[in-house]
């Protein structure tokens, strides 16, 4: 395959997901708007990265989050979106996800592509650290945006019955997006939990 053609495939592919809805949402079953697509989900992270790195006086390699960013969800082209409620394909997701990437990249750059992705799910350098704290908080500010929208009597059954979501019901919480936040609120520092903490206060 030529390096046009290889160029375009992976764009063609990757066009997948700006049709692929993510799957949470209709777990959750978010009524009367238009859910999101994976593709804006990598979109609001990124936007996100860009929107603390300018407005905080952090120092932190944005090129390379932006990278991560734009490739962590890159298997989902293959294998969709999968999350903690689908049993038996989420504890094999990571296994899926290597072997989807390794056969999205096969050119010069496809070992750079897997090392960034790497650096992303071990989450040891600052960079991965900050991108992976992205992903989790756009996720809880879109949930906020969709609070007004759940219809848990709609929900998936394997969503209700989770244990960490008793748990929270438990505690006095009722709407996901409080799930969503109180469940990754621990996992934030600095700026990242300043903004979790004041969206809590919004949710409030």
């Amino acid at each position: 395959m030529s390096e046009v053609e290889n160029i375009l495939q992976f764009y063609f592919m990757s066009n997948k997901l700006k049709n692929t809805l993510r799957t949470g949402w209709k777990y959750w079953s978010v009524e009367g708007v238009r859910v999101e697509s994976i593709a804006e989900h990598i979109y609001g992270t990124l936007m996100l990265a860009v929107s603390i790195c300018a407005h905080t006086t952090l120092e932190i390699d944005i090129e390379r989050v932006a990278l991560m960013l734009a490739l962590h969800e890159t298997e989902e082209i293959l294998i969709g979106d999968i999350t903690i409620y689908d049993g038996e394909r989420y504890e094999t997701k990571k296994e899926q996800g290597h072997k989807a990437v390794c056969a999205l990249f096969n050119d010069s750059k496809k070992d750079l592509f897997l090392e960034v992705i790497d650096e992303f799910e071990k989450g040891e350098t600052k960079e991965a650290k900050f991108a992976y704290m992205c992903d989790k908080l756009e996720a809880d500010l879109q949930a906020f945006l969709y609070k007004d929208h759940f219809n848990l009597e709609n929900a998936n059954k394997t969503c209700l019955e989770n244990g960490d979501i008793l748990a929270m019901m438990d505690k006095g919480f009722r709407r996901p997006d409080q799930f969503f936040l109180q469940n990754d609120k621990e996992k934030f520092e600095g700026i990242f939990r300043k903004i979790a903490d004041y969206l809590q206060e919004l949710e409030d």
